[in-house]
């Protein structure tokens, strides 16, 4: 099971971990989290709980935090004008041959591939070397100037689950 969490404020930067937290004491009662540490690329881990997986995600304003009992990455960006070129640098041939333009199907497409590098702990550079839709259940959701993305095992969740920013907060 796969349960996704986000959360919107200044900066997103500042808010990931605090939303881990809440997102753990709602899902598996943890008062507070275990230790953590990083595999030999950077992706954070629980080492104690070798059942229980997790991917943060920030972007402007917005933090993501997916929770699983499997291999899960989450990304979420800000769609935002980029140069003209990301777009013939950043997507395989045959993305780019499907390709109908625009950032939001662009940062859709991104979200995909850093969240499937995520699961998997590989890189993403060069990106055009990672081709969408990734193969894993995978969902994405966009909203109103951003877009998220998760790959997990099982199902993906249906929806994000939005939090206030107060009560994650007041909970830390």
């Amino acid at each position: 099971m796969t349960i996704l969490y986000a959360v919107r404020g200044e900066d997103g930067r500042k808010l990931d971990w605090h939303l881990l937290a809440e997102a753990c004491r709602r899902v598996w009662g943890w008062e507070a989290l275990p230790a953590v540490e990083r595999s030999p690329r950077g992706k954070p881990f629980f080492p104690g709980e070798p059942d229980r997986f997790f991917s943060l995600s920030h972007s402007g304003g917005y933090a993501l935090c997916a929770l699983s009992d499997g291999p899960v990455g989450a990304d979420i960006e800000l769609i935002r004008p980029r140069r003209e070129r990301l777009a013939e640098t950043a997507l395989s041939p045959r993305e780019k041959a499907a390709f109908s333009g625009g950032w939001g199907e662009f940062f859709r497409l991104w979200t995909l591939k850093e969240s499937w590098c995520k699961r998997e702990d590989v890189p993403l550079y060069p990106p055009r070397l990672v081709e969408t839709p990734p193969p894993c259940p995978h969902r994405s959701w966009a909203g109103e100037g951003w877009t998220a993305s998760v790959c997990c095992d099982g199902a993906p969740p249906e929806d994000i689950l939005w939090l206030d920013l107060k009560e994650i907060l007041s909970n830390s």
